[in-house]
This record gives structure tokens, sequence and C-alpha cells, in this order.
């Protein structure tokens, strides 16, 4: 080969070798930046998925236990007035003892634990038993109460298959803070006055398909409030 051969080669090697170099370098380059966001964008993605597990295993944490230490309230604590001067007693009859004394036209809190005519009330931070028949604003009831001990659920006016009118046509959608509760018929006819432990004074105007025997369902405004009450066992007294 010619020496002007050789001179022309080399400059075109030399010059193809370092457009290879160049390449080489870049290509390099580009697969660290691409490693190097591929590798942020996996890492970041394993922690969001690593979060949403911990979020999804907390809620289920929370559901299962929401019930569990659970202090049970009154729906709504009312406050009354004496209309005479009373003994609040350990339980509900004469025959119980008597825990402290209330003068007349005195405020207490009724706080549920009804028992035919007699009521649980608080005044002064101590609680017991009176005849409610002294308390302005009390509902009276008659002798032909009956009491006894239900398994009772909640649920609310837009629940799954559910139209917001009870059997009895109450439209519970307009009216949100009425107290209802399904009842089984046989057990509880449709229409009476039931005092639900822990939730009020209610009407029993609703069935449901789920709700027969000693079991009833009570009305509540909310989801969040339908949960909290969860699955308990009350006492109800039933008025006719």
């Amino acid at each position: 080969m010619s020496n002007n051969s050789m001179k022309k080669l080399f400059p075109e090697s030399l010059k193809n070798s370092k457009t290879v170099m160049l390449l080489t370098a870049l290509t390099l380059m580009i697969a660290f930046v691409v490693a190097t966001v591929f590798s942020t964008a996996t890492n970041e993605q394993a922690t969001k998925e690593v979060k949403t597990t911990e979020q999804q295993d907390k809620a289920a944490t929370d559901y299962a236990n929401r019930f569990a230490g659970e202090k049970i309230s009154t729906v709504a604590n009312k406050t009354v007035k004496t209309t005479a001067y009373l003994n609040a007693r350990a339980g509900a009859g004469v025959s119980y003892r008597i825990k402290y004394k209330i003068p007349k036209g005195k405020k207490v809190t009724y706080v549920g634990g009804r028992k035919g005519n007699w009521v649980k009330v608080s005044y002064k931070g101590k609680k017991g038993y009176v005849n409610s028949k002294y308390l302005s604003g009390i509902t009276k009831t008659g002798s032909s109460a009956r009491t006894f001990t239900v398994s009772s659920t909640a649920y609310t006016a837009y629940c799954a298959g559910c139209s917001g009118r009870t059997a009895t046509g109450i439209n519970l959608r307009a009216n949100p803070n009425k107290k209802v509760i399904a009842v089984d018929p046989r057990v509880i006819p449709l229409g009476s006055k039931v005092y639900v432990e822990g939730y009020g004074l209610a009407v029993a105007g609703d069935t449901g398909g789920a709700i027969k025997g000693n079991k009833i369902d009570v009305f509540m405004s909310s989801k969040s409030k339908a949960l909290n009450w969860g699955r308990r066992s009350v006492t109800v007294t039933v008025y006719k």
C-alpha cells in the first residue's frame, strides 16, 4: 500500500475511533441515566405499594377491632326536671335500696336503662333509678309494657337494596333523625312504641328479611353511626 494511501487511511481510522469512543461514552451515559431513573421509579413504586399495603392492613385491623373495648353510650341524653321529691334507687323498683335523694324541681339527666315505669337518671354525677311519672318530659308507660332482651344491628336509609321507605311507609331519607326500628311483627307488633337501651324511644315501623324472632335493626342517619352500633344485645321495652 502506498504512503499516500496510508496517510489517507490513518486519519480516517483515527476519526472513526474517536467517533466510536464518543458514541460509546454517550451510550454509557444514557444507560446510566435510564438505569438511575428506572431504579428511582421502582423504589418509589415499591414504597407506595408498601405504604398502600400497610394502610390496607391497618384499615382491615381497625374494622375488625372496631367494637373491641367500645364504650357504649346513649344516643341522646336528655335533661328533665323532677316534679316531686324522689328517691333514686339501686334498681328499677321500690324493693331496691335508696342510693340518694333528689329534691323537687331539680334537673337530672335521663341516661336510659328503662324498665317499665322506672328509668335511670344521673344527678350530680350519681346514677340511680326513679319512677318516670315524677319526671317532666318522659313518656309515661302502661302496665301492658313488656321488657326483654334482643339481638340488635343497625342500618341506614341508603344501604344496599334499601328504598328509603319503611314497611309502614315512613320516609327515612326525609326524616334522618327519626327513631325507627325494624322488627319481626310476630314478636313486636308494627306501630308499637319501643324503648331500646342505648338508642331511645322508637317506633316499630319496619321489617327485614333477616329480622326474625328476638332481633331488631335500629335506623341510623349515617353509615358511620350504623357501624359504631355494630351488633349488640340490648334490653327493649314494648308499649302497646
